[in-house]
């Protein structure tokens, strides 16, 4: 699978940006719960993951790197209903999951090129 990295980051950082940028306009509360340090940490990441998805080798480090990160926050999601300003409910700690993983498949999955 050629290049699945650099696809999957790029998908990624597109999603978080709008994301981020929606999250300011329409704030969620019920299901996931989207606070002004959330909508910043996924513009970021987002922006991250577009400028590391110019290469495929930087797109694997990415996911490696923030399926980690992600995986962390889903554990600190379990325990914690807050986080540096960053509020978890069960749907954002089951989407956390599933982000890190994805990214952690991704990211050990490719090969370098």
């Amino acid at each position: 699978m050629r290049e699945m990295a650099r696809k999957f980051v790029q998908v990624l950082g597109i999603i978080f940006i709008i994301l981020g940028v929606v999250g300011f306009f329409l704030p969620m509360e019920d299901i996931f719960h989207l606070t002004t340090m959330h909508n910043i940490v996924h513009l970021v990441s987002g922006i991250i993951a577009l400028i590391m998805a110019r290469s495929e080798s930087g797109a694997i480090l990415f996911a490696k790197v923030f399926g980690v990160i992600y995986l962390l926050v889903a554990i600190i999601g379990l325990f914690t209903h807050e986080f540096i300003g960053i509020v978890f409910l069960f749907a954002d700690n089951v989407l956390h999951f599933i982000i890190a993983f994805a990214s952690l498949y991704v990211g050990f999955a490719s090969k370098k090129v």
